[in-house]
């Protein structure tokens, strides 16, 4: 089982090659705690060598992997190779003093935060290869600090705390929470972050230092045995330097010397000494991680066949170039492609490219939801009296009738303004053909075929094709859309079933008359000028037999109705014959009666001032029903022969021609080699790609290695 470690150390560094470590979550021994307990003496004396910076503050600003490989041979055996360090970047180059390596960490943490003393969760790697260690994963936090001092930043807590939670959320870690043994286990900081992550304590070992700094009569007994805050793993003491011992050179052999000799003299602690120092910790985080690792194994198989599985599909879509060598090859490739474009383009306008999220409307439903949506409420929410009003009604009106003082309605005034209410429907039904060549513009930026994304050259070319196909679609629809308007300016149609023609309205009110009638008194004057100005100006040109008789009977009456007048009025205006008078009042009275021009200057521009009549009333309200009643026709016709315009010219257009005009305008042998320029950063992302492969496959192959032996 001693081979656990080694062998999770080799993981280690096969996947980091590869920068896949932190996706397999591999198992590893996190220190964290506050500054100023101890952290970094603990580490040093667990490895056994000074190699760590120090001094005030956050002296540790990037996380330290540290990996302990046991060297063979006997300890006391000259032989044997020197201890030595390593740095992960530079495999094979020997650091035999623990100063190089203190100032190469001290230049790394530097890179990371510059002037600022910010901090980074990019680690910093090495390797300690010894006899006198057994092997271990550590990794070596920033320490836990509250308030930002100097020139840090005021998030420094925050930030901290953000890279501490990286590492020890993965539950395949064992976490070393150290804590000073004056302090209460219940405010600890390292304890705290510890129980956010391991609520029970299953992985979590706690290391009190500072024991000896205790004050007299002072001990940590209840929490070396665990009666405190209780671990499943426990908790260990440990005596360290302190920073009069750094500066007098005590080696960490004599620290460990000392350290023995403390717990076996101290009056509580040496019943509990076995249990108690640097050396066990270490043979406990041995132990420990040898079982955490066994736990964790099955584990680490799946995740590395989940990913070998997900680097293999990622390779197939990124292709494999090297098969591109003849000429037929590539031709048979950008055929397939562009068959592959064309095919994602007919199924999302047809719905059946089911691999997109399901949250919103995508291809064909985007263009059915402007059709109904946008298009056919913006056109029934038209009102043809927004921009008509009464007065316009009455001039148009006047217009039609010129020199003729018309009996009826002229028909003339109706065709006028009902056109130009038609012509209002010709903006947005060009704005909604663009809508839709917008849409299938999204569709094409929606199609994601990675075969085609490896080539720039092919990806864009295949863009432009389509985009100038569907201007040119878009220009066919746009002339239909116009044509469709035009027809139905072109004539309006009065006899249409569905149209409330001004005779319908006279026979309506006709009915409604006699209706009234009836409810009256019977004696009433029929022939009165009142009821002769209600009715006199509801005719229409008749359209069929009773319509016809009403027309007339109504214009006899009228006929009569004006003959008796002109007669009585013939009457009134005879006068008798006037008395000659003499030359006096001759000359005074041609002098009276000499005529004045006192007629005012015609206005250049003349407009309606005064009020409507009744007459006028009644024949704008006419008109207002009318263009009603046929806007309303017009309006049903043009949405509904819009959007088959649209989907015709444009859109099936586009769809069914799409993969011919591709082949025509792409597949030709001097555009081959140009057009299968591969990207560089699929090269790139191939290339790790493989790598990663490689890399996982051989942890694979360890692991079933690993089997075998166990």
């Amino acid at each position: 089982m001693e081979k656990l470690i080694p062998f999770i150390n080799d993981l280690h560094d096969i996947l980091s090659q590869a920068s896949l470590s932190s996706e397999l979550n591999l198992p590893a021994i996190v220190v964290i705690g506050a500054q100023s307990v101890g952290k970094s003496s603990l580490l040093e004396s667990i490895v056994g060598r000074e190699f760590l910076p120090r001094g005030k503050g956050i002296v540790t600003r990037r996380p330290i992997e540290i990996q302990l490989k046991q060297l063979v041979g006997d300890v006391d055996n000259k032989d044997v190779q020197q201890d030595y360090f390593e740095i992960f970047d530079k495999r094979g180059e020997k650091i035999l003093k623990g100063d190089d390596i203190c100032k190469y960490i001290e230049q790394e943490m530097e890179k990371a935060g510059k002037n600022n003393k910010a901090i980074s969760n990019q680690p910093i790697k090495i390797r300690y290869y010894s006899r006198h260690v057994l092997d271990l994963l550590l990794v070596d936090l920033p320490g836990l600090t509250k308030n930002p001092v100097g020139d840090q930043p005021q998030d420094i807590e925050q930030r901290v705390t953000d890279i501490a939670l990286q590492f020890i959320k993965n539950q395949n870690v064992l976490i070393l929470a150290v804590s000073k043994a004056a302090d209460d286990l219940a405010t600890s900081d390292s304890l705290k972050l510890a129980r956010s992550v391991d609520p029970q304590g299953l992985r979590t070992i706690g290391v009190i230092t500072q024991l000896d700094l205790m004050d007299e009569g002072a001990d940590a007994l209840n929490d070396l045995l665990n009666q405190t805050y209780p671990l499943q793993l426990g908790y260990v003491g440990v005596v360290l330097r302190g920073q009069k011992d750094i500066q007098n050179n005590k080696s960490i052999q004599e620290q460990i010397k000392d350290e023995k000799a403390f717990f076996d003299n101290h009056k509580l602690y040496r019943k509990y000494k076995d249990n108690m120092g640097i050396t066990y910790l270490v043979k406990t985080l041995n132990m420990n991680f040898i079982k955490h690792i066994k736990r964790a194994l099955p584990i680490i198989r799946e995740t590395i066949i989940s990913q070998i599985q997900q680097k293999d599909f990622e390779l197939q879509q990124y292709g494999d170039f090297d098969q591109l060598e003849t000429k037929e090859a590539k031709h048979y490739l950008i055929q397939t492609l562009i068959s592959k474009f064309a095919q994602q383009y007919k199924d999302m306008l047809e719905g059946k490219c089911l691999n997109f999220s399901s949250d919103e409307l995508i291809g064909g439903s985007r263009i059915i939801y402007v059709f109904n949506d946008i298009f056919r409420k913006t056109v029934q929410r038209m009102n043809p009296f927004e921009i008509l009003s009464d007065e316009d009604i009455r001039i148009a009106i006047k217009n039609a009738n010129g020199i003729r003082p018309s009996l009826f309605v002229p028909e003339g005034a109706f065709v006028l303004l009902v056109r130009q209410q038609i012509s209002r429907l010709q903006l947005p039904s060009l704005e909604c053909s663009h809508l839709i060549h917008e849409e299938l513009r999204r569709v094409i930026n929606q199609i994601n075929i990675p075969e085609i994304d490896r080539f720039d050259t092919l990806s864009n070319k295949i863009y432009e094709v389509v985009e100038l196909l569907l201007r040119r679609c878009l220009q066919q629809a746009d002339e239909m859309i116009k044509n469709l308007i035009a027809i139905e300016l072109g004539y309006i149609n009065t006899s249409h079933p569905d149209f409330v023609s001004g005779m319908d309205m006279v026979q309506r009110e006709e009915n409604q008359r006699q209706q009234q009638q009836q409810q009256k008194e019977p004696f009433i004057v029929s022939g009165s000028d009142n009821e002769q100005n209600k009715n006199f100006f509801n005719f229409w040109p008749f359209k069929n037999n009773k319509q016809t008789e009403l027309y007339d009977s109504k214009l006899d009456q009228i006929n009569k109705k004006r003959k008796n007048k002109q007669q009585q009025s013939e009457e009134e205006d005879i006068v008798p014959p006037l008395q000659m008078p003499n030359r006096m009042q001759s000359n005074i009275y041609f002098q009276e009666q000499k005529p004045k021009r006192s007629l005012p200057a015609v206005p250049s521009k003349i407009t309606l001032q005064d009020r409507p009549s009744k007459r006028e009333q009644t024949e704008t309200d006419m008109i207002k029903d009318l263009i009603v009643s046929y806007f309303n026709l017009v309006k049903k016709n043009v949405c509904d022969s819009v959007p088959k315009t649209i989907i015709t010219f444009l859109v099936n257009n586009s769809r069914e021609i799409c993969e011919r005009e591709l082949v025509a305008k792409l597949y030709k042998d001097d555009l081959v080699d140009d057009l299968l320029q591969e990207n560089k950063f699929i090269q790139k992302s191939r290339a790790e790609t493989k790598k990663a492969l490689i890399s996982l496959r051989t942890c694979l192959n360890l692991l079933n290695d690993l089997d075998a032996k166990f």
